[in-house]
């Protein structure tokens, strides 16, 4: 008995939201003539205190009828109005209509369906002026420059070219006015050697410990220099006696032979044994040194000439 009381008030209920538009249910646009292609706003709300029920919102896709849909939004739904608005456009001149949607309501277990009525817009296509917005497509048209309005840039580019050609020839020829230094001759290894032993006799006369040790370290080292340059001969990491074992196989040996195993025992002395030489014995190493650099240019000298 009380579902037939409830499915007779329901039907009443729709009788009389048909006859009242759905409650007064309809749509509100913004604008009722807009231009072709002009998006507009579609509002639909909906007084729900006065339903009291659960409302069955259509589900929009990217179109309604002819209009393409934009954007949908929301309004709240809260405890006095429920609804959305749609953001919409349309692409046909003339008369289009929005169409009839439903909307649900939940009353108890039944849903009764009501239809919003369907709205015109009227849609307008833009006036065009067709001698005023359409030329003469074999008209020649402003393109907007003249050549005489770069005779300018043209001027500050052949100025810059003419500076620069200017300064290369410039440097050019100052860099022809500037003397080059000159070319010195390269110095003989056997003055270079002379010259080193010289320097070394300059010492002061007392010198301490570490200083004669010094001093005939130096005095070997110019004679190993003069026989790296000189034969292509590295001694640098040979100790005396192997030094002397090579040289004893060369024929330079017979000139210098006696001088050079001198010079390496005294410096031996000196270095490992830790004599003290004086001035005088320092004078006698330097003078044998000299006597085996000046056998060695004698030996050498056909092949400097």
């Amino acid at each position: 008995m009380k579902n037939k009381i409830s499915i007779f008030l329901l039907f009443s209920l729709a009788l009389v939201c048909h006859g009242q538009g759905g409650f007064g249910l309809a749509w509100k646009s913004e604008k009722d003539t807009v231009l072709l292609g002009e998006p507009f706003d579609l509002t639909l709300e909906i007084p729900a205190q006065k339903l009291q029920r659960e409302i069955i919102w259509p589900s929009f896709t990217d179109s309604l009828g002819t209009f393409e849909i934009l954007q949908v939004n929301w309004l709240d739904s809260g405890e006095y109005r429920a609804g959305f608005t749609l953001n919409i456009v349309g692409y046909d001149s003339g008369s289009v209509t929005i169409p009839i949607i439903e909307l649900g309501f939940l009353d108890q277990g039944d849903t009764l369906w009501l239809e919003i009525p369907a709205k015109s817009i009227e849609i307008l296509s833009p006036l065009v002026n067709l001698e005023a917005d359409f030329q003469d497509i074999l008209a020649n048209p402003d393109p907007g420059y003249h050549w005489h309005e770069f005779i300018p840039l043209f001027g500050i580019i052949l100025l810059i070219l003419v500076l620069g050609v200017a300064l290369f020839w410039y440097l050019r020829r100052k860099r022809r006015k500037i003397p080059s230094a000159p070319v010195l001759p390269a110095i003989n290894p056997f003055d270079a050697a002379i010259q080193a032993l010289d320097s070394l006799s300059n010492k002061p006369v007392h010198l301490s410990d570490e200083e004669i040790k010094a001093f005939y370290t130096e005095a070997v080292d110019v004679l190993r220099t003069l026989v790296d340059e000189v034969y292509r001969l590295d001694v640098s990491e040979m100790s005396s006696s192997e030094w002397l074992a090579v040289w004893k196989r060369r024929p330079e040996n017979e000139l210098t032979g006696k001088e050079l195993a001198f010079v390496l025992y005294v410096a031996d002395l000196v270095k490992f044994a830790k004599q003290q030489p004086g001035p005088a014995e320092r004078s006698q190493l330097i003078e044998a040194a000299k006597v085996f650099i000046e056998a060695c240019r004698k030996h050498q000298q056909p092949n400097l000439n």
